[in-house]
């Protein structure tokens, strides 16, 4: 079940036809500092958009530092491990188009989730 924030998100992006270019644009926190929010959009098998409010301007796109380097089932592993879930972020460091952080769920590290055999099934079925 969706959050409400999170919901509102998907609400706003689709009334203002956001642009994608518009999308993941917000500003990282510094390194040692954390973030929460929603995972809202996932950018590839590494990078997804942590939500720090339902306009897609402020969602900050993140690396994650513990993802593996070629992950089995790509972008769809990352949608089955992150997307609508809450994440708690640790920046530990930024690049030009975010920031590099250790991210978890509920469930336990997004990075390490993303070799598991459940989470490469998972993923196979993500478009």
């Amino acid at each position: 079940m969706l959050k409400p924030l999170a919901i509102a998100a998907l609400l706003t992006l689709a009334a203002s036809g956001v642009a994608q270019a518009d999308v993941c644009r917000g500003e990282a926190p510094m390194a040692g500092e954390e973030m929460r929010g929603p995972v809202l959009h996932v950018l590839d098998g590494q990078r997804l958009c942590v939500a720090l409010s339902p306009d897609p301007r402020n969602w900050v796109p993140v690396r994650l530092a513990d993802a593996p380097e070629i992950a089995e089932a790509g972008r769809g592993a990352l949608m089955a491990a992150s997307f609508g879930q809450d994440v708690t972020c640790r920046i530990v460091g930024r690049e030009e188009d975010g920031a590099v952080a250790m991210c978890r769920t509920a469930r336990g590290s997004v990075g390490e989730r993303l070799s598991t055999p459940r989470i490469v099934r998972a993923g196979q079925v993500w478009r």
